[in-house]
């Protein structure tokens, strides 16, 4: 069985000269992490010597329909290393001890143009994080877009020197330098657990389909009008058109996922953290928060003024972490409609 677990993502990007907001969903991203930890599910955090695998999110803006296939994101290739951290204070994480091995480390090319990053590796004794002094390990690496990443600077990156670098061997292709710090459970007789996303409602009602699940990393960004064919009227009615009032997007969790923990002689309990993104649209906020004894919470989004007759398809990604090292995510999608034409005067 497999286990979903936080991860913090430090990415290394540069920022945006037009000052986006954060949900704005433009670019090639890294959003997530999840680990799972084989033989042991609903572990948020592995103990030492536990066999683990770290899956990252990355999400881009959708790729219009051309005679190229789209494909949201684009063809990824990546390279990382896995290791035991260096003791320091101040700057970005650095590795000390490489792990070995690590499948899936290496993907260049990818066995798959649809696969997304996926790693492998153990989890050095309890010894050996001892002797480093180490509470946690690291992955650290690039991934890039259409292309492999450059091995120059992958190394500088690794080893702090992080100005003005480009992750990928084309220039100009896009990629991202990434961090993904995993802690080692501090308490494996009362360990953290995930929490998990029970439910996303759309204005009130269940999300409509056919997106329902997830959104195929092969469907275009626009054209989506044929994807209704064969929905109900109410289902396809529930797909906002385009100029039409705020949609409320409402996001629910599992009644334990938000866990009591102990922290001294304090009883504290987890506030989970949700991050709201979309390619399309305007959304109320980037970040919510769900508080105890809340189980869900709610935003808003507001449509565009227009779209094309064939329909532009909305992807839209929700992120939870509870601040301990649980992460989950959904991705969902809309196919905005443009408005029917004015009925003729009579």
């Amino acid at each position: 069985m497999r286990v979903l677990g936080l991860i913090v993502l430090l990415l290394a990007a540069a920022c945006s000269e037009s000052f986006l907001p954060a949900w704005a969903v433009t670019d090639l991203r890294a959003v997530a992490a999840r680990v799972e930890v084989e033989g042991k599910p609903g572990r948020a955090r592995p103990d030492p010597e536990d066999e683990i695998q770290v899956s990252i999110l990355m999400i881009d803006e959708g790729a219009p329909a051309s005679e190229v296939p789209a494909l949201t994101p684009p063809p990824l290739q990546w390279a990382f290393i896995a290791c035991v951290p260096a003791p320091t204070l101040i700057g970005p994480p650095l590795c000390r001890d490489l792990i070995q091995p690590c499948d899936g480390c290496e993907g260049t090319p990818p066995a798959n143009p649809l696969d997304l990053p996926v790693l492998s590796f153990q989890v050095p004794s309890e010894a050996e994080l001892e002797a480093a002094g180490a509470a946690n390990v690291l992955l650290q690496g690039a991934i890039c877009a259409n292309g492999p990443p450059a091995a120059d600077a992958i190394l500088s990156f690794i080893l702090g020197e992080t100005d003005d670098l480009n992750p990928c061997e084309d220039p100009s292709n896009e990629g991202r330098f990434v961090t993904v710090n995993i802690p080692i459970e501090t308490a494996p007789e009362d360990p953290n657990l995930n929490p998990e996303i029970s439910t996303v409602f759309l204005d009130g009602r269940p999300w409509p389909p056919p997106y329902d699940q997830e959104v195929s990393r092969t469907a275009p960004r626009t054209g989506c009008r044929a994807d209704l064919d064969g929905l109900t009227d109410e289902q396809r009615n529930a797909h906002p058109l385009a100029g039409s009032a705020n949609s409320s997007f409402d996001l629910g969790v599992t009644p334990d996922s938000l866990q009591s923990y102990q922290v001294g002689d304090m009883t504290l309990t987890e506030e989970i953290q949700v991050s709201w993104l979309t390619d399309g649209g305007d959304l109320e906020r980037t970040f919510s928060f769900i508080t105890d004894p809340a189980r869900s919470v709610l935003t808003q989004w507001r449509p565009f003024s227009d779209a094309p007759e064939d329909g532009l398809l909305v992807r839209l990604t929700f992120v939870i972490r509870d601040g301990r090292g649980g992460t989950d995510w959904v991705e969902r999608g809309l196919c905005v409609l443009p408005p029917p034409p004015a009925s003729s005067p009579p």
